[in-house]
């Protein structure tokens, strides 16, 4: 196996994976991970037919902007919340057009018959493009394995394709139950979680998601708390304590520095939430083998 970073800046990277065993591959590996940002007149086209690379899907994830695809004669706009799926080599077209002002996404290409026989299914089922909503479990799957992926946790070929499989598993059950989950949020609503959801390590204040989502101040929260029963800080205070409880229960990391790495400037009052969230101290629930599931925050 051989592990290549091919540009790291931050959180933004593409890392590709190349294994000796055929074996392997032939069920269901990751061949290339990456998250990147694209800016007014940078370059980023890509045509199916004319790439190296043969017999990869890829799953790409709008988080922030716009992008297009052109396939099967159609062309559509890539907006926060939607994700395409292609299959290399195949007529198509995926690329920042000149009238965005922006594109962030994640994306995953993967290979394997695995694979293969997913990505039909779900083209047999919803076409080229997904709405997923940004908290969805499939959406924190692909943000884990990248994250995973930087912090070098996959280390061999049968650790990727475990990822690689347990990621084409969450697709099917995406598909299976894409009415149940899609129906909920707005494009604009959708625009401000996959924000949080991405910035939320970040000194990120209510102004700057509701500028994301469109909307004025006053009408942004309205809607957000209707759309989901919570503020926008309570959201954002709930996915920072539900990324610190993960990195409690997996790194040996100081409280201190988990405090910090999941946005909060003052290790006290992150204790002081996440006690009140969870009802134990960061601590104590550190050396809990329990798991708490968060679902409500009541925040002061």
């Amino acid at each position: 196996m051989s592990f290549i970073c091919e540009w790291e800046d931050g959180h933004y990277g593409t890392y590709g994976f190349r294994f000796q065993d055929v074996l392997l591959n032939s069920v269901a590996n990751i061949w290339v991970i990456g998250r990147d940002v694209k800016k007014p007149d940078e370059c980023y086209d890509w045509h199916g037919l004319q790439r190296k690379d043969v017999g990869t899907y890829v799953f790409q994830y709008t988080l922030a902007g716009s992008g297009r695809l052109d396939i099967n004669g159609e062309s559509y706009s890539l907006e926060a919340g939607e994700a395409f799926i292609v299959e290399i080599p195949s007529d198509h077209r995926y690329y920042f057009p000149s009238d965005s002002k922006g594109w962030e996404f994640i994306f995953i290409t993967l290979v394997g018959k695995e694979v293969a026989a997913c990505w039909r299914y779900m083209m047999e089922q919803s076409g080229p493009i997904l709405k997923v909503p940004p908290d969805s479990k499939l959406i924190q799957l692909l943000l884990k394995i990248y994250q995973d992926t930087m912090d070098q946790k996959i280390t061999d070929a049968y650790c990727a394709s475990s990822k690689a499989y347990e990621f084409i598993m969450e697709c099917y059950r995406f598909i299976k139950n894409i009415e149940k989950v899609t129906k909920g949020f707005s494009q604009e609503i959708t625009k401000a979680i996959s924000f949080i959801q991405t910035h939320y390590h970040e000194p990120i204040a209510l102004d700057d998601i509701a500028t994301v989502s469109g909307f004025s101040r006053y009408y942004f929260i309205k809607q957000f708390q209707h759309q989901l029963n919570l503020t926008p800080m309570q959201y954002l205070t709930k996915i920072r304590i539900q990324k610190a409880a993960e990195l409690l229960r997996v790194t040996n990391s100081p409280v201190t520095e988990v405090a910090t790495q999941v946005g909060f400037a003052n290790a006290n009052y992150f204790n002081k939430v996440f006690r009140k969230a969870v009802g134990v101290s960061a601590g104590t629930f550190r050396d809990s083998k329990g798991v708490v599931e968060i679902d409500h925050l009541i925040i002061e």
